[in-house]
């Protein structure tokens, strides 16, 4: 009797087993239209199979799926592809989706289909984002059967954004830039492209958050603040590139007298004359007082001071 008891109980845990793993006797036949399996996509598409089954995604979905929808492998994003099968890839109606030039399924329909499992993190404010508003759609930016890190569709994060980014492409081969085509930065240190709270798609909940990540010594808070600085460091720099150092968008002292008008210190408006503008005159070479000045050469804490006496922002 004991040896039969241990027999049954043994008998009843293998059928347990089976029952629970994916690949078991009790394994569930695949919903209508599906085909089950990534086996008859691979026949027609070696090339994107073996892509594919290197990638994350590919690991999981192929070696060790989590649920029933990922043990469908291909067409757990692409939907059932029996249909496509069948027709030997001429069928590619809905809700059958290529992720194709040629797919007819609209951006929204191709989204939903990554917004299924991505819904944290980065992803979880895409809806109402830039690129959500601009009809971008998930494939534009990430190759699913590609290798690349992030599943980018090029190489780097930079080559990515400037394909649509031109102006800030241009502005990233100015003299001064951060170091993002020196590959030290990605864009991704300061944006998320898939949405924030913030504008710009700034990864911070303000522009000057973000900056202090990096130049904390600019934080403050400060005894005497400089109201520019303050409000956003946009105000006086271009962090994408600028042809004045540091990222300014405005060669001093022209910048300073953005604000500070010739009404007070110092008493000289640095600006073209009519006539000297009239003549074809820069700024430089028709005022000799702007070689070597600057603002800057006294005014040097002009992000804030600590010091008793910086109010002006000279020590």
């Amino acid at each position: 009797m004991h040896r039969c008891g241990n027999s049954n109980l043994r008998f009843f845990l293998i059928v347990c087993f089976l029952l629970c793993s994916p690949s078991g006797w009790a394994q569930p036949q695949p919903e209508s239209g599906y085909v089950g399996g990534a086996q008859p996509c691979k026949l027609c598409h070696p090339k994107q199979f073996e892509s594919f089954a290197g990638t994350k995604m590919g690991m999981l979905f192929l070696k060790d799926p989590r649920n029933a929808r990922e043990a469908y492998a291909c067409e757990a994003c692409h939907g059932p592809a029996a249909a496509h099968v069948a027709s030997a890839g001429a069928e590619r109606t809905s809700p059958f989706i290529s992720f194709t030039k040629r797919d007819p399924s609209t951006v929204a329909q191709r989204n939903a289909v990554c917004l299924q499992c991505h819904t944290q993190g980065m992803v979880a404010l895409w809806h109402g984002s830039t690129h959500d508003n601009r009809k971008l759609a998930c494939v534009d930016c990430h190759a699913v059967h590609g290798g690349r890190q992030k599943l980018l569709a090029e190489a780097t994060q930079q080559q990515l954004c400037t394909r649509c980014h031109q102006q800030i492409k241009s502005a990233l081969m100015k003299s001064s830039h951060h170091p993002l085509r020196e590959e030290k930065m990605v864009c991704t240190n300061c944006h998320n492209p898939h949405g924030t709270q913030a504008a710009r798609l700034i990864a911070a909940n303000s522009v000057n958050d973000k900056c202090y990540e990096c130049h904390a010594e600019k934080r403050g808070p400060f005894l005497f603040e400089h109201p520019p600085v303050r409000e956003s460091c946009l105000n006086c720099h271009d962090p994408h590139g600028s042809s004045h150092r540091p990222l300014l968008v405005v060669k001093p002292p022209l910048l300073c007298q953005r604000c500070h008008s010739n009404l007070q210190h110092p008493s000289t408006l640095y600006a073209l004359s009519v006539a000297d503008a009239a003549a074809g005159r820069s700024l430089y070479t028709a005022n000799s007082q702007v070689f070597y000045r600057g603002c800057a050469n006294c005014h040097v804490q002009s992000h804030g001071s600590n010091h008793p006496s910086g109010k002006f922002f000279h020590r």
